[in-house]
């Protein structure tokens, strides 16, 4: 069933947050759109350039082409916007218009339909770069019937990995980290693998590493792995299943549908003289859901997964596009930028580990443990969530 927003305009309870977001745009009738050179997006785990889009009172707008290419969104006529079974009706009279037409062109405002929506966004304008979350409705077969999250990333030869391309075997997608003791726990999933990989099972393990294959490159062969390695920069794969920490890991059945997700996900115990970390309890419950399926007793019910499941909070929502821009600008040698955007988004999400210690890996290396050691010591939480794996 297709899902259709009406039109509406920006109510005076969010205006403090819609000019924020648009640069304080107040405006009675909507003025042309003015030209600007390009505009950088990020988006689902892509930088996308943007050639001439135009900038009008701080708002980002482009043709329904590039608008396609950022979020997957087809302008339909009259006036609507569908990716799926989502679409939503642009406004395009007054001062509110999402859509407008010059020059035989149509133009959206990508800024104001993310008000609209409340899609998570962050823009630093000085180099015209803005990073967008995922459209909200999209999330709701995750949020509502634990239905997987897709995505398509390319793995470390370059090839795209889509997770519905896994249908029809059972899935451990798990993630780890460079700058996370973790790391030496990757090898360890190889044997497992090997035992396992008959019986319609794959892992799919991806690197939550802003460094890069530089950065994760080593460690994966190093553990000399025949799974599915991937290497993920902006993290694309912890937003999209609220992961806010490392290792964690979904079980994702022949269905598409998640059975169990947990962080702490380590393959065995790990002793580093005064350091102890790990358990030897998560494998076999991966290995017995992979031998009995629905009948194992690890997978969770429906309503254990909805104590699991939650909406991100604008706030996260918007940390996590910070943080991507954040990554960017570490990308480009922008340790000041860098810097910014990491620290704001730590404040409105202060519990995402995953932000912190990616943060402290690329700008403060030197004291990345302290830093850690600092913060678990102040926290009142655990490090990770319990396991809770039944008897």
């Amino acid at each position: 069933m297709v899902r259709v927003h009406s039109s509406l305009v920006i109510a005076a309870v969010l205006a403090g947050f819609a000019l924020v977001a648009s640069g304080g745009r107040l405006m009675s009738e909507p003025a042309a759109p003015a030209s600007h050179p390009t505009a950088t997006v990020l988006s689902n785990g892509a930088t996308i350039k943007i050639e001439q889009p135009k900038i009008e009172g701080g708002d980002l707008w482009v043709t329904a082409a590039d608008l396609q290419r950022i979020n997957g969104l087809a302008l339909k006529p009259p006036g609507v916007l569908c990716v799926g079974d989502v679409c939503i009706k642009l406004t395009e009279k007054g001062a509110a218009a999402l859509l407008q037409k010059k020059d035989g062109q149509e133009w959206i405002n990508v800024t104001g339909l993310a008000q609209k929506i409340q899609q998570p966004f962050a823009v630093d304008r000085e180099s015209g770069t803005w990073s967008f979350g995922p459209i909200p409705e999209t999330r709701t077969p995750f949020l509502k019937s634990a239905v997987a999250p897709n995505f398509e990333l390319p793995d470390r030869k370059g090839k795209l990995i889509r997770l519905s391309d896994f249908r029809g075997k059972k899935v451990v997608l798990m993630t780890w980290a460079s700058w996370c003791g973790c790391r030496l726990d990757v090898k360890n999933w190889e044997p497992i693998y090997q035992r396992l990989k008959d019986r319609g099972f794959e892992i799919i393990s991806v690197a939550e590493d802003s460094g890069g294959e530089a950065a994760a490159g080593p460690t994966f062969d190093a553990a000399h792995v025949s799974f599915v390695t991937i290497v993920d920069p902006s993290h694309t794969i912890s937003a999209l299943y609220n992961f806010v920490n490392v290792p964690s890991a979904a079980w994702i059945d022949e269905e598409g549908h998640i059975v169990r997700l947990n962080e702490g996900t380590y393959a065995k115990k790990h002793n580093l003289g005064m350091i102890k970390f790990g358990t030897d309890d998560y494998a076999p419950a991966v290995e017995d859901w992979v031998t009995n399926g629905a009948k194992s007793k690890f997978i969770w019910s429906a309503a254990e997964m909805a104590k699991h499941v939650h909406p991100r909070t604008l706030d996260e929502g918007r940390a996590q596009s910070l943080f991507e821009l954040g990554v960017y600008f570490s990308n480009q040698k922008d340790l000041k930028k860098a810097k910014q955007y990491f620290a704001e988004a730590e404040a409105l999400d202060p519990d995402n580990w995953n932000i912190h210690r990616q943060d402290w890996a690329i700008t403060d290396k030197k004291a990345q443990n302290r830093n850690w050691l600092t913060k678990v010591t102040k926290s009142k939480k655990p490090y990770y969530a319990p396991l809770d794996l039944p008897k």
